[in-house]
């Protein structure tokens, strides 16, 4: 049973602040609008780890304590269960004015909530959903996003292909309208970098006999030239039939095979393996075992909490009653350790927090993006997402 989000720390004593300020923090989830097939294949095979940030967010509270006592920080922590049949603005209004909103919430309500949200003036975090339409065209000024964005995983893997003088790239996709939007991004990645596409090729969800015969990776891959096969599979319905069953002898990578993420569980380096231990074992209650690790999901919560508790000391010593989390977020100078070899900071144009994006298989992290030579005038982890000239959101100039 994940811990109830409900945590009080008010320790006074050698405070920097005047008297115990609280930080507020509501997560909002809509259980009643999640599919039941949430993290499962066509086959109804569970392919990915999908499961509610709560936990990650209790654990950034829990390593952020030694910090609360210091600044003399109460924490109030909040879940709201959204339900269809009420007004949203008359549950959200249940969060604190001072709150860190977190949306941990399906897409199809995503886009409603973040604009109500957005009227309210509540600090929101998008946490769940890489679309880059939440950041260019929706472009709320309340609204940030801790996830990484479609743009900077494809932009990572389009990196490492060419810095390995894989050029040569086979795209292979699913036909839902996400495979083939976030196909288009890829191809834009590939050729932002400097790669080749040999061709793009869809396969077909589908249980008829002609269908599986041209499904068959042997053919989808045949008749081309390549170095490497890109599989876009949202769903992770058919991708994963792909490897060692290529026409050439080729690596498979993208949404199978060599995949980038914002976080995995066997990052060797820059103190990642002491996280990832604090994450399975912080809840005597409910250990999880050493395969478990935090989904790309969990790991953006959890960045949300502690990008501000890792930045209380910027704050005016005048604070009186609660802490606003946006005057942190919008501070240039704000950033947070993000275990993986360079801090995470807000980029200023679409609020989107900028980091490593890891090239992993299974078992180990294979390379961390920015990959070396791709260079940056402003700051090199720009080489990955969208960056402000490229942007059609433009909240603020760094």
């Amino acid at each position: 049973m994940i811990p109830r989000l409900v945590m009080s720390v008010v320790i006074l004593g050698f405070t920097q602040m005047s008297w115990a300020v609280t930080l507020h923090i509501a997560v909002v989830t809509a259980t009643s609008v999640e599919t039941t097939d949430r993290g499962l294949s066509f086959a109804g095979i569970q392919t990915q780890i999908d499961r509610p940030v709560q936990r990650a967010v209790q654990l950034a509270l829990h390593e952020s304590a030694t910090t609360f006592a210091a600044f003399g920080v109460e924490v109030q922590t909040a879940q709201i269960d959204l339900v269809t049949d009420k007004p949203f603005q008359e549950q959200l209004s249940k969060a604190h004015p001072n709150a860190l909103v977190i949306l941990d919430i399906p897409r199809s309500i995503f886009s409603a909530v973040a604009n109500i949200l957005s009227e309210m003036n509540r600090t929101t975090v998008n946490v769940r959903h890489s679309d880059i339409i939440l950041r260019d065209d929706l472009c709320l000024p309340s609204l940030y996003h801790t996830i990484p964005s479609d743009r900077m995983y494809f932009d990572a893997l389009a990196q490492f292909l060419v810095y390995r003088g894989w050029r040569k790239v086979l795209v292979v996709h699913g036909p839902s309208k996400d495979d083939r939007q976030r196909t288009s991004i890829l191809e834009h990645s590939l050729r932002k970098f400097g790669a080749g596409i040999s061709d793009v090729r869809e396969y077909t969800l589908s249980h008829h006999p002609d269908d599986r015969d041209k499904n068959k990776p042997e053919f989808l891959t045949g008749g081309v030239s390549y170095d490497v096969v890109a599989v876009v599979d949202t769903a992770r319905d058919f991708g994963r039939y792909i490897q060692y069953q290529t026409r050439r002898a080729r690596p498979v990578v993208g949404d199978v095979g060599l995949t980038p993420a914002g976080w995995h569980r066997t990052l060797e380096r820059y103190g990642a393996p002491q996280l990832n231990e604090r994450f399975r074992s912080f809840d005597l209650d409910q250990p999880l075992p050493a395969t478990e690790a935090m989904s790309d999901a969990e790991f953006a919560a959890w960045s949300a909490v502690k990008i501000i508790t890792n930045n209380l000391s910027t704050l005016p010593p005048d604070v009186i009653s609660s802490i606003n989390p946006r005057a942190i977020l919008d501070n240039p100078e704000t950033h947070v350790d993000l275990y993986k070899g360079t801090r995470g900071s807000i980029r200023r144009w679409n609020h989107q927090l900028r980091q490593p994006i890891l090239l992993t298989t299974q078992d180990a992290v294979i390379a961390v993006a920015p990959m070396p030579k791709f260079l940056h005038p402003n700051h090199f982890v720009d080489t990955l997402g969208l960056d402000e000239p490229e942007s059609t959101c433009n909240l603020g100039r760094n």
